[in-house]
Formats: C-alpha cells, structure tokens, sequence
C-alpha cells in the first residue's frame, strides 16, 4: 500500500488527478455514472500500484494511459446505452457546449487525442508514447477530427 507517491500522500495525488481522470471518463463512456465507477477503478489501481513514478509527468501519463484502457475495459463488460451528452454537461457558453458536444461526438480514437492535444496541451510525440501508437497515427487522427468539426460546427471556431 503506497503511503507516498512522489513525496505527495495518496489523498494529495487523488486531489490533484481527480479532474482529469473524470473528464477522460466522462469522454469515453459518456455516461456521468460509469465514469464515477471507472474513476474508482483507476484510483485503485493507482492504489495498488507497486512500481515507483519516475517524476510528475510519468504519473500523469499513467493515469491517463490506465483510465483510457479502464473506459475499454468497462465498455467491453456491459452494454449500457448511451445518454444524450448535452444533458450531462453545462457550460457558460452555448458556444463551449456545442463544440464540446461535437468532439464528443467524434469517434474515440480522434476524440482522445483531440482531448489531450488541446484540453492537457500535449505535443503529438508525448501523445503517441501515452497512446501507444505512431506519432503519425497521431497526426492523422487530429487532422481527421479537426475536419470531422469543420464540418459539423463551420468555419466560426478556428
């Protein structure tokens, strides 16, 4: 049982990941009620995990990593229909919502990397080493989502 992580307590880590473990759920399995208990499953994992954390970053990306596969593992296990999302998230904007609302609607590969790549600010080469994938796979999978939204939501975002 991990007392500390990198100098910081369980409770601290959990503080400081708990928004971006929940929004990947809630990305993945649009669905505010399997992601609370996939939110669950990660954290326990990171409870259990035995291998020490190179620094910060390393951390991050495994949580990312495990809360990506935790969302497939999840999705594999029960058919759950899912809820239309713009009932689940409110913004102050119309204009956050629907954009929002379109990229959730892209498939789950661009839909990942568009997340990480603009919501987390990684580059494509940190996102292909999260991802496990070519940092061109990557590339291809920003350019076909950016497309994707063009065409659903006009020239009015970029």
């Amino acid at each position: 049982m991990p007392e500390m992580i990198l100098g910081n307590s369980y409770e601290d880590i959990v503080e400081d990941y708990a928004d971006l473990i929940t929004r990947i759920c809630i990305l993945n399995l649009r669905n505010v009620d399997d992601a609370k208990d996939c939110f669950q499953n990660v954290l326990m994992k990171l409870f259990l995990k035995k291998d020490d954390f190179q620094d910060k970053q390393h951390l991050k990306r495994w949580l990312i990593r495990v809360s990506i596969n935790e969302c497939h593992n999840y999705q594999r296990l029960f058919y759950k229909p899912q809820i239309n999302i713009d009932d689940v998230i409110i913004a102050e904007h119309q204009e956050q919502l629907t954009l929002l609302s379109e990229v959730l609607k892209l498939p789950k590969k661009q839909r990942n990397v568009m997340y990480l790549y603009y919501y987390e600010g990684y580059k494509c080469a940190e996102i292909a080493s999260i991802m496990k994938m070519k940092e061109n796979t990557v590339k291809s999978h920003l350019k076909r989502g950016r497309e994707e939204l063009r065409k659903k939501v006009g020239e009015f975002y970029e």
